[in-house]
């Protein structure tokens, strides 16, 4: 890294790792830390995320990320992050999983220079930002198979998001999303088989997911905040 993060804040993200028996080296925290220290100072004249509050980005913002790691073990190792924003869960799952390459797709583009200025000072490898909306860019070319894994927070139209993604996954990906009780119960309702592969929703905003087979794998809630879930969905194997 070009600069030293603030040892204050390195040893807040260790102990705050700690505290929820989260793996986290002293490596990884100083990146958090810095990352955490430029996304305060951009916030400071651009709007790139809500929360201002250092223990609730801490939170929000890495713990969040590491809660779903475990969901990509076994996975391949490209990651797509749509509608990335301030890089989030994409490049704090990238700082813990390294070895992974990271797409982070996003349209604003004072959004997308904020993500190359955190991949610069980190010096992240293996991280490309493709600066579009996603539609756009699946239409165009721009995003092209394979992907082994899809991550998103804070979308709308969960049924297009999934059903457009599934161009570009392999057999067997998997989306990693974060999400309120709402979009949980549309999920449980929606995707999914039923009787002899028969669709289980004739719901035109979710058919394009369900056409796509996608089925929840694994659901692991977040305490912290009220009726809202990390859900791992997978891709029919073949």
């Amino acid at each position: 890294m070009e600069n030293s993060p603030d040892a204050g804040l390195v040893r807040e993200f260790r102990s705050a790792f700690r505290d929820r028996r989260l793996p986290l080296e002293q490596e990884q925290a100083e990146a958090m830390a810095l990352y955490l220290q430029l996304l305060e100072r951009w916030n400071e004249t651009h709007n790139l995320t809500a929360i201002r509050d250092r223990q609730a980005a801490i939170l929000r913002h890495f713990i969040e990320p590491a809660i779903a790691l475990p969901l990509l073990s076994g996975a391949g190792p490209i990651l797509l992050d749509a509608g990335s924003g301030a890089g989030i869960p994409g490049l704090p799952l990238k700082i813990l999983d390294p070895d992974r390459t990271c797409l982070l797709v996003e349209s604003n583009g004072k959004k997308a220079a904020f993500l190359r200025e955190v991949i610069e000072r980190l010096g992240l490898e293996d991280v490309e930002v493709l600066e579009g909306r996603f539609e756009e860019l699946v239409a165009s070319g721009a995003l092209a198979p394979p992907v082994n894994i899809l991550t998103a927070r804070a979308w709308t139209g969960w049924g297009d998001l999934l059903g457009l993604a599934a161009r570009l996954m392999v057999p067997g990906g998997r989306a990693i999303i974060f999400i309120g009780e709402e979009t949980m119960r549309a999920l449980r309702r929606h995707l999914g088989a039923g009787p002899e592969g028969s669709l289980r929703t004739s719901d035109p905003t979710w058919m394009p997911a369900a056409r796509a087979g996608w089925e929840i794998r694994r659901v692991l809630p977040l305490p912290h905040l009220d009726q809202a879930s990390i859900v791992a969905l997978e891709m029919p194997p073949e």
